[in-house]
């Protein structure tokens, strides 16, 4: 079988190579799953750059997320199993990128066969990223706003879709004015265009109420603009440095306004959930992907064999959607 790996850190177009692998027998307590579609995400690149905060033993398969079908099982696994379209948990313990998987039971999540493959395959890793994010950090009453940046990325995206569920108001950041009108049409209150004005934008689209939780991939000067418009005692919560810059806030913001600043990182959450409350709110997440609540765009699919093609379009940031592998 065919497996996208790598024996070095660098850059994501050159070091990932294909290989021909034995296909896998699953161990007591394993299920191998025949993949179907496995996204590109950004920490996949970092990852493969070695600039993520896992570093695998190497040589490494890779990819983090994907779905498809259980083809067979080990011992003590159900055998009505068989036939089950699942979704990987994105434990960072195996990869995606390769015909065939063999994990554990427990990190192959049920998801609707019914439902779009393409969506499904994404759901590990974003969705609950975006939901996490929402409802981690702070009690946010209805009506409250919510800034962030990277409002086009696909956990900007799910942020606003999960919100307007939640009776939540969003604020987003793009870098293109032309985004704007698309993410008001997704359900957006607000989208500001990042620039030298970006202060006054954001001061204008508020009036006179304040953001109670900031959430940033970005990093740089623009969080900061959002950061000065929290509420007193309010939240920023960094998960991502797109940009390659500090977070930058004022002093004074964060003293005067008492703000909190956080991290986020899915890996830490998926360590220390208990097994069947990650089930449950993936199941949650699932059913909101199969009605179509959450959706992101997809800019193309790839087969393996042009993994350089794929992965180049996935560092384009004018893509206009995600990237993934399908067999």
């Amino acid at each position: 079988m065919k497996v996208l790996r790598m024996r070095e850190f660098g850059k994501p177009t050159r070091v990932p190579e294909l290989v021909e692998s034995d296909p896998p027998e699953p161990a007591g307590g394993q299920v191998v799953v025949a993949m179907e579609a496995a996204p590109i995400n950004p920490s996949d690149l970092l990852l493969i750059r070695g600039w993520y905060g896992h570093r695998p033993a190497l040589p490494a398969p890779l990819g983090t997320e994907g779905v498809g079908r259980i083809t067979s099982v080990g011992a003590g696994v159900d055998r009505s199993r068989l036939g089950e379209r699942v979704m990987i948990l994105p434990t960072l313990q195996h990869g995606t990128w390769q015909e065939q998987v063999a994990i554990s039971e427990a990190a192959a999540i049920p998801v609707d066969p019914a439902a779009d493959l393409l969506q499904l395959a994404m759901l590990g890793v974003n969705p609950m990223t975006a939901d996490l994010l929402l409802h981690s950090f702070v009690d946010l009453p209805s009506d409250s706003w919510v800034g962030q940046a990277g409002g086009t990325s696909a956990v900007g995206r799910y942020v606003i879709a999960l919100a307007k569920q939640a009776g939540l108001r969003t604020l987003s950041v793009v870098r293109r004015p032309e985004a704007a009108a698309e993410l008001l049409e997704l359900g957006a209150d607000a989208v500001v265009v990042d620039g030298e004005d970006l202060g006054e934008q954001v001061a204008k689209a508020l009036g006179d109420e304040r953001l109670s939780l900031v959430l940033d991939p970005i990093a740089g000067e623009a969080v900061g603009k959002l950061a000065a418009r929290l509420a007193h005692g309010g939240t920023l919560v960094s998960y991502g440095g797109m940009s390659g810059a500090p977070v930058t806030v004022a002093p004074a913001d964060l003293i005067f306004g008492d703000l909190h600043v956080r991290g986020f990182w899915q890996k830490h959450w998926l360590d220390v959930t208990p097994a069947e409350e990650i089930t449950a709110q993936y199941a949650r997440l699932a059913s909101l992907v199969a009605d179509g609540t959450l959706h992101v765009p997809v800019a193309a699919c790839y087969h393996l064999e042009r993994h350089q093609e794929a992965i180049s379009h996935a560092t384009d940031v004018g893509r206009g959607g995600k990237v993934l592998f399908t067999w």
